[in-house]
């Protein structure tokens, strides 16, 4: 991601390379900060420990928290793209908007 702060970013190259293990010992150690948060979800979300929606779950709840979360916007978007593949719903997709009425109507 992009927005990976620098002391992260090997631990972010690790989860594109797909080296989850590798990866999962680094946040183990890296304590804990909106960042770090992101790189968590996103761990589960490449290893499939969690399907798309929920990763979605958790990052909105920490966007709440913390707006400018690293990644976590690009991070969110991956996420919607994943769920939206494999035809799972997704907090974005799941209701439809209300149907617009013709101003004549009103």
């Amino acid at each position: 991601m992009s927005e990976t702060p620098e002391h992260l970013r090997a631990i972010d190259e690790m989860l594109d390379a797909g080296d989850f293990d590798a990866a999962r010992v680094e946040l183990d150690e890296a304590g804990s900060s909106p960042a770090v948060e992101v790189l968590r979800i996103k761990l589960l979300l490449l290893d499939e420990s969690v399907p798309p929606p929920v990763a979605m779950q958790k990052l909105i709840q920490l966007m709440r928290q913390h707006p400018d979360a690293a990644g976590g916007k690009e991070l969110y978007q991956e996420a919607s793209r994943r769920a939206y593949q494999h035809g799972q719903s997704s907090v974005s997709h799941s209701h439809p908007p209300p149907p617009v009425r013709p101003k004549d109507e009103e």
